[in-house]
């Protein structure tokens, strides 16, 4: 709530208007008590109208190497020596909700990052936008071609359709769940 008001002018928009939207609380195994009973409490015995949480995300603890994260004892890699490494903050992005500990503690490991890198976002994600890329080049010189569903043209474009838009809300369902790694890997 503070560091709200220290950053955003008009922070009652948001603390003080609970109809306006989903809170959603990202939090460590840690803060549960505090998250969840003590700050709620703190809101409520004001008296006035605050947004309360809606969604209570706690995961598990993320170790290091396997050992636990301790900033005080420089175990782990934090915001800075991430941003000196030079790889790209959507690896980082990725490898963390992938590795998120949302049932059991996981582990961040330098060869598991770069697994994951390598064998998740470039060869899956990458080849397959090359291989898009690719066949819109090859097939349509280069330009993408207006949608149609014409059956004659595309015969499969309907049970196409119907399979990614249930892919879709399976995802869709996952993520309102914030089972954020199985929708990840949807």
């Amino acid at each position: 709530l503070s560091i709200t008001g220290a950053v955003i002018e008009d922070w009652e928009n948001w603390w003080k208007n609970p109809d306006n939207g989903d809170f959603y609380q990202f939090i460590g195994q840690d803060n549960i008590l505090f998250h969840s009973l003590m700050f709620p409490s703190s809101l409520i015995g004001t008296g006035e109208k605050y947004t309360l949480v809606n969604h209570l995300s706690a995961t598990e603890f993320l170790n290091y190497e396997g050992v636990k994260f301790s900033k005080s004892k420089n175990i782990g890699l934090f915001g800075d020596q991430a941003k000196e490494t030079n790889i790209p903050c959507e690896v980082f992005r990725y490898y963390l909700l992938a590795n998120r500990p949302e049932q059991q503690d996981s582990n961040f490991t330098w060869l598991d990052l770069a697994d994951k890198n390598n064998n998740e976002l470039l060869k899956n994600l990458g080849n397959f936008s090359f291989r898009l890329l690719k066949f819109i080049e090859g097939s349509y010189n280069k330009v993408v071609p207006e949608f149609t569903n014409d059956q004659e043209s595309v015969p499969y474009c309907d049970e196409c359709l119907k399979e990614i838009y249930a892919e879709f809300v399976e995802y869709v369902k996952l993520m309102e769940a914030v089972k954020i790694k199985d929708g990840l890997h949807k």
